[in-house]
């Protein structure tokens, strides 16, 4: 039986190609956000991020994915109560004036549900990373965040969505990435 990571990696790896290489993808990425005005136009970190995660060395998973707090019950990114939570992919954007925004992304098949606390835990996550990445060896120094979930349409009804800065619909991506699996 395939693992879930398996089963979600088809879909992060085809996030990963379209962030790494096309802008109007990344600009459509980060619409409608307040990331959207400073990041127009930005350019992905690719190899600057892949020398950083994989400082030690290679992981067996993507150097862009599940990036773990690792700190656990010491941090203040987890939600009392839930377990470790990673975020799926990171990528890493630096936009003309040198500032670099990290766009932390969860994925979600359609009628798959959130553990407890693990929207709530996102935006805590990303902003504890961009105050902490000088402790950090493995991840890239950073300014900015963003948070995006890739979901089902049934999740829309969820108030907990507007813990993510970003929520885009498997339909949504498959008209942008024509490769999506259906």
């Amino acid at each position: 039986m395939a693992t879930y990571s398996d089963k979600a990696q088809p879909f992060l790896d085809l996030i990963a190609a379209y962030v790494f290489n096309d802008r109007a993808f990344r600009d459509w990425l980060v619409q409608g956000t307040s990331s959207e005005q400073g990041y127009e136009g930005s350019t992905p970190l690719i190899e600057e991020q892949k020398r950083t995660r994989w400082v030690h060395k290679p992981t067996k998973q993507p150097f862009w994915a599940n990036y773990w707090c690792g700190r656990d019950r010491d941090c203040t990114c987890r939600i009392e109560g839930s377990k470790g939570l990673e975020s799926d992919a990171i990528f890493f954007l630096r936009n003309d004036a040198g500032r670099t925004l990290a766009i932390h992304v969860e994925f979600k098949h359609p009628n798959e549900a959130f553990s407890f606390g693990q929207p709530e835990a996102y935006p805590l996550r990303a902003e504890c990373f961009a105050q902490t990445h000088s402790a950090r060896r493995t991840l890239n120094a950073h300014e900015d965040w963003m948070t995006v979930l890739f979901c089902g349409d049934e999740a829309l009804d969820d108030p907990r969505l507007k813990c993510f800065d970003r929520v885009i619909t498997h339909v949504q991506a498959a008209n942008k990435i024509v490769e999506w699996p259906q």
